[in-house]
């Protein structure tokens, strides 16, 4: 996603998709305070986001005045940011479920993240411990997952994010999720601890991380 960034580097639609995750249902004006920028930009970006359709619009009635809209993520916008290619291999995964190849489904998922994560500790594994969490939000957001990385103390991290490229795999095979907690826990060599996931009806996933070593 291209677009004008904010100071932590966040591409505009990314900041509007985690605003609208965090409050749903704000007006242009909400956007325009929420990301300091003019209405006419946010309006910009909200446009692209209509027409890839993860964002909408409703008009409103007030009491007085003329009506306005507010913006509004779609629920399928979940996985949105997935390629067609990405919506294939789901639609090949649904087939082999339905088919009766579940454990088929599941070896393929455990290799796939075998691979995953050989590429991740190749661009990661000489970091530091901070640099290298920054590095993991950073190959995360190229995959389209919109992060969002929070510092919560000395030791510890709060990774959001709020688009799910395989929502639709992990709502038919919850081994999906365990094997993104897991694989970051590799990556990183710390403690990975999964809170929150978007199959459960929550607006991201969110994992705590702790520069307390992993035990697995």
């Amino acid at each position: 996603m291209e677009g004008l960034e904010d100071a932590d580097g966040y591409p505009t639609e990314s900041r509007i998709i985690i605003t609208l995750k965090k409050h749903d249902g704000l007006s242009l004006q909400d956007l325009s305070d929420q990301l300091g920028l003019s209405k006419m930009a946010i309006l910009k970006h909200i446009q692209v986001l209509e027409n890839r359709h993860i964002v909408e619009r409703r008009i409103m009635k007030g009491e007085i005045g003329r009506p306005f809209y507010r913006f509004y993520l779609l629920t399928e916008s979940s996985s949105a940011f997935g390629s067609a290619g990405d919506r294939i291999l789901n639609e090949l995964i649904e087939f082999l479920a339905e088919t009766g190849n579940r454990d088929l489904v599941i070896r393929f998922l455990e290799n796939r993240y075998d691979e995953i994560k050989r590429s991740y500790i190749r661009k990661l594994g000489n970091m530091k411990e901070d640099s290298r969490v920054e590095g993991l939000v950073k190959l995360r957001y190229e995959e389209n997952y919109v992060p969002e990385l929070k510092k919560t103390g000395n030791s510890k991290y709060e990774l959001s994010e709020y688009n799910c490229p395989i929502f639709t795999i992990a709502q038919r095979f919850g081994e999906a999720c365990s094997l993104e907690c897991s694989l970051f826990e590799s990556v990183l060599g710390m403690k990975v601890v999964s809170t929150h996931t978007q199959v459960n009806g929550h607006g991201a996933c969110r994992f705590i991380i702790s520069k307390e070593k992993s035990v697995s």
